[in-house]
């Protein structure tokens, strides 16, 4: 009734307005009287035409504004949230155009999107009621849904064509057959039929394939039966192989550091994995702050395409500056300079001073671009004198080192000469020397390196040196630590830590002290001075032959970047297994994860010197 009366006072509105300008053309043509007579008329058709805009002004935005409804739905949880979301009936509530008739309009209709929702869930044949009541003023739409049994998977049917061929066609056809997610007797989900399709697509266009194309997609559906059959006919398009590298953006570094890094031959089969193998690589490298790797897909020229490669150059020399402290070294200054283009050969030159309160000093690394095979070389050449628990030492290092990461390990072998000279408590003692060759092998598997909270890291090496070759003694080195890390619920974690270390050798004497263990400090045994736990030697503490260290630590974390912690560490050094002795550690701190990783402040007790100490570090574990 209401969209009648609407109607009626639109068209007397329309009637109106197309009055006016008629009365007045006739108004001219009227003499006298007739003229006063109908300017009257005209006049209360304009009051008239006034009194009649009101009714139209009202015509519902405000009183539409006031009209509100609520939605029941009888439903299985498991599809509210769907219904509630894509249902119009839900989406219109806030529309201030609506009305009663409206309403019942969406009433109709609503049981057919219900349908077409569940038909995505693998329900064809649910039982709707659906009803409209208005209750003490107010409107609710009801409806009730049982979605019956749902319909599964009959039949699948995959088909290959293109240009692929016959013998290759059965082998990816028994493969995708293999791999096809959505099999016989799985309930039809409209969700997992796309996905089914894009996966088998992308098995194609991955490897060998990158034109391929999905020709053809069928779901049939018998809803009496509650079945469905797939059909699927993918083609392949031609086979593409890879061609010559075309390289941008090259100004500062030669093109060699590109092809040193690049696996791809030409004429090989086109391999996505390869061009993001590429471009990680380069992205990696250093010496571009942008990679990107692409080529051109022209099913007509599938043959030695082009490998596109464009790339942003960093600045290829930066100096330093760096001010820090910690309660293992003390205060801390630096000076650091690079070159990432050393000599005009694309060598990378590091150089540092570092200046701490326990700690003095200056090295340079020179790294190689990275080899085809994934290779990174480098020599090191380095200076330190430390003081540390009244043992003075000064030493010299050169070394090299071959290291290469695969996947989530990294394997490097190094050959290190030092030389050593060490007083203890003011007394000058024997300078030692040694020539090591080295392994480490390194594994990270954690869901996050800066901020780990679930997986593990493991790390082992072993040194050996030998009178015969410019050392003092004949050792063998070996270390491993790791670190394992567990969520306990929503907000908590825990971190197991363990350090097992021993050098065999007949005695610790010729042996320089980067080769020997000590212990104590923010990421050893806290409550105990960095590297206060070792062999004593007058007042002094000098390293010994054995090493072990065990920590455990639960974080609650109070919201997304602050947490508590509580921990309990034991661990120390000795020159024998029968004097190594465990001494304890244990407190409690706060963990903030900033922007360059974990921040720790802990206060820690060791018991066996009675006595509180703060340990403060931040970073990466290793």
């Amino acid at each position: 009734m209401s969209n009648l009366n609407a109607k009626h006072r639109l068209r007397e509105r329309a009637l109106a307005v197309l009055a006016a300008p008629l009365a007045a053309c006739a108004l001219l043509l009227l003499p006298g009287a007739a003229l006063a007579q109908a300017s009257t008329s005209l006049a209360q058709a304009s009051t008239s035409l006034a009194q009649a805009s009101p009714s139209l002004a009202q015509a519902s935005p405000s009183q539409a504004q006031a009209f509100s409804y609520s939605v029941e739905l009888d439903v299985p949880d498991a599809y509210r949230e769907l219904l509630q979301k894509h249902l119009e009936i839900y989406t219109a509530r806030d529309n201030p155009r609506m009305n009663a008739d409206q309403l019942r309009f969406l009433v109709r209709r609503t049981p057919d999107q219900i349908r077409e929702l569940l038909a995505t869930e693998g329900y064809y044949s649910p039982a709707i009621d659906s009803s409209l009541q208005e209750r003490q003023g107010a409107w609710v739409a009801r409806f009730a849904i049982v979605p019956g049994d749902p319909a599964r998977v009959a039949a699948v049917d995959l088909e290959l064509q293109g240009a692929i061929p016959d013998a290759e066609r059965a082998t990816r056809l028994a493969a995708m057959r293999e791999r096809w997610p959505l099999r016989p007797g799985l309930v039809f989900r409209q969700a997992q039929w796309e996905e089914a399709k894009r996966s088998m697509l992308q098995l194609l266009l991955a490897e060998q394939y990158p034109a391929a194309k999905i020709d053809s997609s069928v779901a049939t559906v018998d809803p009496q039966k509650r079945e469905v059959s797939l059909k699927v006919v993918l083609d392949s398009g031609p086979a593409f192989t890879f061609g010559a590298l075309e390289i941008e953006g090259l100004e500062r570094y030669p093109r060699s550091i590109v092809e040193r890094l690049n696996t791809i031959k030409p004429g090989s089969p086109y391999s996505q994995a390869q061009l993001l193998q590429l471009q990680s690589r380069l992205q990696d490298s250093h010496y571009f702050t942008s990679a990107l790797v692409s080529t051109d897909i022209d099913p007509a020229r599938p043959q030695q395409v082009p490998v596109k490669v464009q790339l942003t150059e960093t600045q290829s020399r930066k100096l330093g500056f760096g001010l820090g402290a910690s309660t293992n070294t003390g205060a801390r200054g630096q000076i650091e300079y690079q070159d990432l283009n050393f000599l005009d050969r694309a060598w990378r030159l590091s150089s540092l001073l570092k200046l701490e309160t326990k700690t003095q000093q200056l090295s340079a690394n020179i790294q190689l671009p990275r080899t085809a095979e994934g290779y990174v070389d480098s020599l090191t050449a380095l200076t330190e004198r430390t003081d540390i628990q009244q043992d003075v030492t000064r030493k010299y290092t050169v070394g090299a080192k071959r290291a290469r990461v695969t996947g989530s390990i990294e394997r490097a072998y190094s050959l290190q000469y030092e030389t050593e000279n060490e007083t203890i408590s003011g007394v000058p003692s024997d300078s030692s020397q040694a020539l090591v060759g080295g392994y480490a092998w390194t594994q990270r598997k954690v869901n996050n390196l800066l901020y780990p909270s679930d997986g593990y890291l493991l790390s082992a090496q072993i040194g050996v040196a030998a009178k015969a070759l410019l050392s003092d003694q004949d050792f063998v080195r070996n270390y491993v630590k790791a670190t394992y890390y567990r969520s306990v619920g929503k907000k908590g974690g825990l971190i197991l830590r363990a350090e097992v270390g021993a050098t065999l050798a007949r005695s610790s004497q010729g042996i320089p002290s980067d080769f020997l263990f000590r212990a104590g400090g923010d990421q050893s045994v806290r409550g105990y001075a960095y590297q206060s736990l070792g062999v004593k030697s007058g007042d002094a503490v000098v390293g010994g032959r054995y090493l072990g260290v065990a920590s455990a630590e639960y974080v609650h974390w109070l919201n997304e970047n602050w947490g508590a912690a509580v921990f309990y560490d034991v661990g120390n050094a000795a020159d024998s297994v029968r004097d190594f002795k465990l001494v304890e550690g244990y407190g409690a701190g706060a963990r903030w994860k900033s922007p360059v990783g974990l921040l720790n402040l802990d206060l820690a007790y060791g018991r066996e010197v009675g006595k509180l100490r703060v340990h403060f570090s931040v970073g990466i574990p290793f």
